[in-house]
């Protein structure tokens, strides 16, 4: 079966929409064992089943945040991750990814046990 992407978006500037993701993501953490924050200017669901290619206990991808900004992407997943970074499984500070241009960008979290 095909794990599918989750969408609960919200959209704004870094500094509106950081309390509300960060509550999500707080719920997600009592109940997922691990959990990893990211951005992409790709097709959501493309980008999990990278995911899942490379590492397949991920159970979920929720896609929280959804912008035209590049700067403003990467803002808020340096924020999250820099809020979070000793609970989750990133190996790197967030911030610095080569996103779309034109188009959307998105912030989701993978969750798995």
């Amino acid at each position: 079966m095909k794990k599918i992407v989750e969408y609960s978006i919200i959209t704004g500037r870094p500094v509106e929409v950081f309390e509300s993701i960060n509550r999500s993501l707080g719920q997600y953490k009592r109940n997922n064992s691990r959990y990893k924050i990211g951005i992409t200017g790709r097709h959501p669901q493309s980008r999990f089943d990278e995911h899942l290619r490379n590492d397949s206990n991920w159970a979920r991808m929720v896609v929280l945040y959804e912008t035209t900004s590049l700067r403003y992407a990467n803002n808020l997943e340096k924020m999250l991750i820099d809020h979070h970074w000793s609970y989750i499984h990133n190996q790197k500070p967030g911030g610095g990814s080569f996103l779309c241009e034109e188009g959307k960008n998105f912030l989701y979290v993978l969750l798995g046990n």
